[in-house]
């Protein structure tokens, strides 16, 4: 009886696994080519300025991620993060070039109604930091 049921489970198994491995085979991978920026579609005839975000966000773990998720998703990469946090609260300073004006509100309002972020204040700064050059000193 033992042999039987092992017999059994052997071709059970043999079955299931040729069927998997006949059906269920993966896609073949092929590259995507993404635009370097996404249009604004709503405002696409508004001009690109370079946008500063101040938030005030509580300190949890996910924090970051939740915020700068929102830039991901629309393919955007800010061009200086940087973060301070002072006892429960981290303070957030992102900036970020071309950007439509009407994007930039709206990624606002979406930080805006995350539940651990208490405030966000967005302007148009004047220009993008340029890239930083070596500074080198003279001892004399």
């Amino acid at each position: 009886m033992g042999q039987i049921f092992l017999l059994l489970r052997a071709r059970i198994y043999h079955i299931d696994f040729m069927s998997l491995t006949a059906e269920a085979r993966m896609p073949t991978l092929e590259a995507v080519n993404t635009s370097q920026h996404r249009t604004d579609v709503w405002s696409a005839n508004n001009a690109q300025c370079c946008v500063r975000y101040q938030i005030l966000v509580e300190a949890e773990p996910d924090s970051l991620c939740r915020l700068l998720n929102l830039f991901a998703m629309q393919y955007l990469i800010p061009q200086q993060v940087s973060v301070l946090r002072q006892d429960d609260l981290l303070m957030v300073d992102v900036q970020i070039d071309q950007l439509t004006w009407h994007r930039a509100q709206v990624i606002g309002e979406k930080m805006r109604s995350l539940i651990s972020v208490c405030s966000v204040e967005v302007e148009q700064a004047a220009q993008a930091h340029p890239t930083a050059s070596p500074v080198s000193l003279a001892a004399g």
